[in-house]
């Protein structure tokens, strides 16, 4: 579609929500709103809450840009809400959403299809060996982790489905943007991310200079293409479209590529690793956002 038929789409912003990553969300969606409105795009923003939802329809909006990040946003809601009131909207659809908003489902799915590696999941039947690490099983953003050192430590946590219960992998934190470009998919290349913190947490990913982007990652050219490579595998066989970024983390102790978990809806900002990645193979911030709303049309 030409640029400047896509010009005359009511395009509505949607971000903000209702999750740990609403000021995320505001960040990105108000990124993303700036840029289109610059270049002359016919574009609205809403701040979505749970009492709102339904005025999405009073804007008839043509296209709904999603740049929810968190519940509804990125396991499938506003895409079923979408679907319902016949509108378009970015991003993978509802189901595909779903599946990788999941990190357990996606990573036995990825096992079962790709045979991808990830960290081993701890069952309690089993010998325990501290110390773990424990994340939501839904939701990103780094929110939530907890780092288990000890029985005393593992008293105060309750298992349940909701957490994922993992082992600590040490070494190289890695990650690949995915894109559609004109019904084909590109891999933009592999960051290797350097931080201070005990792990790549919220202040880390959101804060200018917590963390270190290395691009292209400091790895073989055989490690990197392959992460390239089973990146573009992972985006086909999830059937994933417009864009996700992939992350990784490559074993000081083995030299392994272990799979973490898959971004349906990276973020958006100044500072995001997406932008980055597309800025390294030239391409702009617009011509990202364009490339987008193309693939959902």
């Amino acid at each position: 579609m030409k640029d400047k038929n896509i010009k005359l789409l009511n395009i509505l912003v949607v971000a903000g929500g209702w999750s740990d990553e609403r000021e995320i969300s505001i960040l990105s969606g108000k990124n993303v709103f700036s840029c289109l409105k610059k270049n002359k795009y016919n574009v609205r923003f809403f701040d979505i809450r749970k009492n709102n939802i339904g005025k999405i329809l009073n804007y008839k909006p043509d296209i709904i840009f999603n740049s929810l990040h968190g519940e509804f946003g990125e396991d499938g809601g506003l895409n079923s809400f979408a679907i319902k009131n016949k509108i378009t909207i970015t991003h993978s659809d509802a189901i595909s959403s779903a599946l990788c908003f999941n990190k357990r489902l996606l990573k036995n799915y990825l096992k079962k299809k790709l045979d991808i590696l990830s960290p081993k999941e701890i069952e309690f039947k089993d010998k325990i060996n501290f110390p773990f690490i424990l994340k939501p099983n839904w939701g990103g953003s780094s929110k939530g982790i907890k780092f288990i050192n000890d029985k005393n430590d593992l008293r105060t946590r309750i298992y349940d489905r909701k957490n994922l219960i993992e082992e600590i992998i040490h070494g190289k934190e890695l990650t690949v943007t995915v894109i559609e470009n004109n019904f084909k998919v590109h891999a933009l290349g592999v960051t290797e991310i350097e931080f201070n913190s005990k792990h790549y947490d919220y202040i880390a990913k959101y804060t200018k200079n917590k963390s270190i982007h290395f691009l292209p990652a400091k790895i073989s050219k055989s490690q990197y293409n392959y992460l390239l490579n089973i990146s573009k595998k992972i985006f086909r066989v999830c059937r994933c479209k417009g864009i996700a970024r992939l992350d990784f983390i490559m074993s000081n102790k083995n030299g392994k590529v272990y799979f973490l978990e898959m971004n349906t809806h990276p973020g958006l900002t100044k500072i995001s690793l997406a932008p980055e990645q597309a800025n390294h193979n030239n391409l702009s911030y617009q011509y990202l956002l364009k490339q987008i709303i193309i693939s959902s049309l």
